[in-house]
């Protein structure tokens, strides 16, 4: 396998993120194998307390139609996170892998104080951290590629590593975006998608 990083979007990472978990985007770091969607796992609830849940039939009528939404929503946030951050392509990739495990405690935590739920930097009790390693397995990347990857966003500022090789953001990165309005533009993409799959009987509410 050699050095690149491959965009293509995985059906996995799309459930994942229907499920509030925490993918990158949607995109994959490196070639992943192919898995069946568990069409179970995509629901969620709206802003009105109603689930939203797939429609299997209406999903198979408008299939082209949702595939191509949800792939350009995918690719166009990952270039307006790239642009924001002023990264290239495979440091970007990279650099979300560890923003996402820096942050993934606050989500998945039982009991969350609320005063974090905007953009305000999360404290050491909330903060995840990720290994090169970690980064190279998960994902299917070269170790030195990842090495090489973080070495350039230390040197910029954008990471910092413990002293056991923990790596994280240094905070105030949802912040960042929040000031230059890409936040809101990615979850307007997403609202736009989830919408479509209303409208065309994909998806459907559930009071």
């Amino acid at each position: 396998m050699t050095g690149t990083i491959s965009a293509a979007v995985c059906a996995d990472q799309i459930v994942q993120l229907a499920g509030a978990d925490h993918a990158i985007a949607g995109v994959c770091l490196g070639k992943r194998p192919h898995r069946k969607a568990a069409w179970g796992r995509i629901r969620g609830f709206t802003a009105t307390g109603s689930f939203s849940s797939i429609d299997r039939d209406g999903y198979g009528r408008a299939e082209r139609l949702v595939a191509y939404e949800v792939s350009n929503a995918l690719v166009m946030i990952n270039l307006e996170l790239q642009r924001a951050f002023g990264l290239r392509v495979d440091d970007n990739q990279i650099f979300m892998v560890i923003v996402f495990s820096t942050v993934k405690r606050y989500p998945r935590a039982t009991e969350r104080n609320e005063r974090y739920l905007g953009h305000e930097p999360l404290p050491a009790e909330y903060r995840g951290a990720i290994s090169r390693r970690r980064i190279s397995e998960t994902h299917d990347i070269p170790v030195e590629t990842v090495r090489r990857t973080v070495a350039r966003l230390i040197a910029q500022g954008m990471v910092e590593e413990s002293q056991r090789g923990q790596l994280s953001t240094k905070g105030g990165t949802l912040k960042l975006l929040s000031e230059q309005g890409v936040s809101e533009a990615v979850a307007a993409r997403f609202l736009r998608v989830a919408n479509i799959m209303i409208e065309t009987g994909a998806a459907q509410l559930i009071d």
